[in-house]
């Protein structure tokens, strides 16, 4: 169907004249607004991510007219790359052809078909099999000294979900949730891990079970975590002695306690030695054996001069404030008008090193809570809710390794700095794609907008030219090893070229030949 524009009157002088414009409908015109699958595709293949996914994968169909586990699979990533945060927004996708032949599916399948397919799974089989699927992809990395960063987030609910619990909610108090027991890779903000918990346990207890798990199997194969850092809430004896027990560094800060008070009393009245602990803080060391640790431990006490005056605590009232979001909480001191006040901190460690990297180490946690924004806000770990827990764990594991899918693929292009999702998408999504067939041959037309156009075609470029040199210089080489690869190339400025070893099969890490 067509239609021709009738305006006709002549151009203004100095003026482009407006010639009449066509309009024509292809309903089944081979189009797609998600060109850069083109080059996601070939770095999936490269590393045989979503070959593995798909392979691996437990669920099961017995109808004859089930989607295939792949069509299932690909409509789930691509609805996660969008940015989606609900099942019904994978509505927009339903129908792209040509999308779906770009990432090597048959077909996109229906948001309801989504929904259903993940129901079929046992929710242990699903969690082994993507726990499996993270390990390998941050595998290779971890033959290099790294730390762990574990802490919780919330995830508010607004209806009647199994696990819906109240607890600890400083958004939305009293309002029922889940709580995301997430485990990174400090520094390169990507998810090594991460369980789903009812509202009600957000203590760091909780995640112990996960987090032996991991030490003892795909974190602990080849080179386990230099550190293991977490806030007041894993600040406690079971988690410092299940590092103990694995001789682990850690690095936790220590939640208010009478016994940490009056250990701060007691080293302000001897006036002891502070050190500098940089950006304003300044720190001296003691031991406290705590009621309940088994043993007495290294802890640290900062202190800075507070640029804001708070209102004054009661005599004999508690040098340390609660709080599970803040880095350094603000403390409060009733001292005559002459004297300062000062905010307060206490860490526990393990740590042989002195008071100032110890100091920054824990600041440099801050990180920690930029993960969270990105994968709550920007890739959907606050959405994808359902009325079961399984579910949503398994959405929220999903999402997790699509979010470290891409961001390799996003250090392809860009290995100085990690590009948000908010940052990325607008940038790297932007390629058009149209298929067209002539003389026996097709050919895939793709266009860049926006105003970065030419920088994403020279990113987009790069990328292409990386992977088609490794296809053609490394064919002897298995998907684990090209996969190892691709994250030494990606990674190259925090590796400084040196090889990553690749994993095998049972997530285990095999040293380079």
């Amino acid at each position: 169907m067509s239609a021709t524009s009738e305006n006709t009157r002549p151009a203004a002088k100095g003026k482009r004249a407006h010639l009449p414009l066509e309009i024509e409908w292809e309903d089944e015109a081979p189009l797609t607004v998600h060109g850069h699958l083109t080059f996601l595709s070939k770095y999936l293949e490269a590393g045989g991510l979503f070959k593995r996914l798909v392979e691996n994968c437990p669920m099961k169909f017995t109808s004859n007219n089930a989607p295939e586990v792949a069509d299932v699979l690909g409509t789930a990533l691509l609805s996660i790359l969008s940015g989606h945060t609900r099942y019904n927004h994978a509505q927009e996708l339903y129908g792209d052809t040509l999308a779906a032949e770009l990432l090597g599916i048959g077909r996109l399948v229906s948001h309801d078909s989504l929904r259903r397919a993940f129901g079929k799974m046992e929710g242990k089989d699903a969690k082994e099999w993507l726990q499996g699927e993270m390990s390998r992809c941050v595998g290779p990395l971890l033959s290099e000294p790294y730390v762990l960063d574990i802490d919780p987030t919330v995830k508010t609910l607004y209806g009647e979900q199994e696990g819906a619990e109240v607890g600890y909610n400083p958004k939305k108090p009293g309002r029922p949730s889940h709580c995301l027991h997430a485990f990174f890779i400090g520094s390169l903000r990507l998810v090594a891990g991460v369980e789903l918990r009812p509202g009600n346990e957000t203590a760091g207890c909780y995640s112990h079970e996960t987090l032996w798990r991991l030490l003892d199997g795909p974190l602990g194969g080849f080179h386990r975590p230099w550190l293991v850092r977490g806030d007041i809430g894993f600040g406690n004896n079971l988690t410092m002695e299940g590092c103990e027990l694995r001789k682990l560094c850690y690095l936790f800060k220590l939640r208010q306690s009478q016994k940490v008070k009056a250990s701060l009393d007691s080293l302000l009245k001897v006036e002891p030695s502070w050190h500098d602990a940089g950006a304003g803080w300044h720190g001296c060391e003691t031991e406290l054996r705590l009621q309940g640790w088994t043993q007495t431990r290294r802890v640290i006490i900062l202190r800075r001069e507070a640029k804001h005056q708070k209102a004054a605590r009661p005599a004999g009232g508690p040098l340390l404030l609660n709080g599970a979001e803040e880095q350094f909480l603000p403390l409060e001191i009733l001292p005559p008008d002459q004297t300062p006040q000062y905010e307060w901190a206490a860490l526990c460690t393990n740590l042989e090193l002195p008071i100032l990297s110890v100091s920054q180490l824990y600041r440099d946690r801050g990180d920690c809570e930029n993960n969270f924004d990105e994968l709550k806000n920007q890739w959907g770990w606050q959405g994808f809710t359902t009325q079961d827990a399984k579910r949503s764990e398994i959405m929220a594991m999903l999402i997790a390794l699509v979010a470290n899918w891409w961001n390799v693929f996003c250090r392809l292009a860009e290995p100085e700095r990690h590009l948000e999702a908010k940052t990325s998408r607008p940038l790297l999504q932007s390629l058009l794609g149209r298929l067209t067939s002539h003389g026996g041959k097709r050919q895939l037309h793709l266009a860049a907008t926006g105003a970065a156009a030419v920088k994403v075609r020279a990113l987009y470029e790069g990328i292409s030219a990386f992977l088609d040199s490794l296809r053609s210089t490394a064919e002897q080489l298995t998907e684990e090893a090209k996969w190892a690869a691709i994250l030494a190339h990606a990674f190259r400025m925090f590796l400084e070229g040196k090889r990553l070893p690749s994993v095998s099969d049972g997530a285990q890490l095999l040293l380079p030949v």
